[in-house]
């Protein structure tokens, strides 16, 4: 969802840019935003169970435009369900059972149109879906990594610690996670709208001037997001306005009631464990070989840092569930590399690989930060002494396919 409304508040230091403009980084990549973009020409056989590569090359052909400006891509994919997004997922999902159900109704009824529409609307990205475009990156050496819990916070940490250079995606969350630099509706040309953080207090309608990220995050927290329902009738503007002159969430909420606005009970605390989610998710981090939160916890705890009065109910230092449960590093490894289903936390069932290609290099990439010396050797092509090309990916689009049997 992101937050509604930022960007075009943030729109006099939102800038064009060319991913041309990162030649020679790194840069993260939002997987399922690329993959929901692809489904939409195939989202019927997808809906459906039947089996299409047309949403692989859509992503491999974005892959390909990035590597020939010299941009070195890393893939994240979102992992499992994080508990803090359990409404927010659970109302997708039946939004998406309700599309389905009105996509088959439409094409019974020989309305084609109108069933695509449902169909779009209707698709979900699954694990076992996004599990072939992984075996497209292995094929073509191009590296990845699967989130534990949200790609947002996993491509945030990957920023925030110098692994790579910017973010493409659709997701205004990557803003309040704290991601310096952000490229938006890239298109197939490679043409965004970057946004810098460092930015901020050049922003004049609304100002920022004076604003801390703390201060940043609670606007957008107080605005609605997917880990808190924002409040009746306070929108991306209001919450700006209200945490510029009060300067706390927990100020704010003390002076709407104090004005007769129903601010619900427990609401302060729903929003400090917002907060933490945003600042300290847990994420993979490839220097451990394990999960880490996405910044360091405080000294003391979390408890200690809260700006609620109270104690907050159900908070178990111990463990912190909310912020994504613990997952044994062996296991947090296979599902960072595409091993297991990030939610299942379980082999695969026998997932159909994208086209297979005779000539495809067999360098197979791990997850950021994590190659080894094998996997960054150049493969040489089936019958030939010359190593094949390094990427792989021209030979996905050129060579003629050959089915798995």
């Amino acid at each position: 969802m992101g937050i509604s409304g930022l960007l075009p508040l943030l729109k006099e230091i939102t800038h064009p840019c060319h991913v041309s403009e990162y030649r020679g980084q790194r840069v993260a990549v939002d997987a399922y935003c690329w993959l929901h973009r692809g489904a939409y020409s195939c989202s019927a056989e997808l809906c459906e169970g039947q089996a299409s590569d047309r949403y692989i090359d859509y992503c491999m052909r974005l892959v390909e435009m990035l590597r020939h400006h010299g941009v070195v891509p890393v893939v994240v994919f979102d992992g499992g369900k994080l508990p803090m997004k359990g409404e927010e997922e659970g109302s997708r999902a039946r939004g998406r059972k309700e599309f389905l159900a009105k996509a088959q109704a439409h094409a019974a009824a020989g309305n084609r149109v109108a069933a695509l529409e449902c169909y779009q609307r209707a698709v979900d990205i699954s694990p076992e879906v996004a599990l072939r475009f992984i075996q497209a990156l292995k094929a073509a050496g191009v590296d990845f990594v699967v989130a534990p819990y949200e790609a947002d916070a996993q491509m945030a940490y990957l920023a925030l610690s110098g692994k790579i250079h910017a973010v493409i995606t659709e997701d205004s969350d990557l803003l309040p996670y704290g991601c310096p630099r952000v490229l938006f509706k890239m298109d197939k040309a490679g043409n965004g709208q970057q946004v810098c953080l460092e930015d901020l207090a050049r922003n004049r309608d609304p100002s920022f001037a004076g604003f801390t990220h703390d201060m940043f995050l609670e606007m957008c927290v107080m605005s609605g997001c997917d880990f808190l329902r924002g409040l009746n009738g306070i929108g991306i503007k209001k919450a700006h306005a209200h945490i510029r002159r009060l300067k706390s969430f927990v100020r704010v909420c003390k002076s709407l009631r104090f004005s007769g606005v129903t601010v619900p009970r427990g609401y302060e605390a729903a929003f400090q464990r917002a907060l933490w989610t945003f600042r300290h998710q847990r994420v993979y981090c490839a220097a451990v070989r394990g999960l880490v939160p996405l910044r360091p916890l405080p000294a003391g705890g979390l408890a200690a840092c809260s700006q609620v009065a109270e104690a907050v109910p159900g908070l178990d230092e111990a463990d912190l569930p909310f912020l994504g449960p613990l997952i044994e590093d062996g296991v947090a490894r296979a599902v960072a590399a595409g091993e297991l289903n990030p939610i299942t936390l379980q082999p695969y069932l026998h997932v159909a690989p994208p086209r297979v290609l005779r000539t495809l290099p067999l360098n197979c990439s791990a997850p950021v930060g994590l190659q080894s010396s094998h996997s960054k050797a150049k493969a040489k092509a089936p019958g030939t002494s010359k190593p094949a090309p390094s990427s792989g990916i021209a030979a996905y689009f050129r060579l003629q396919p050959e089915w798995p049997q």
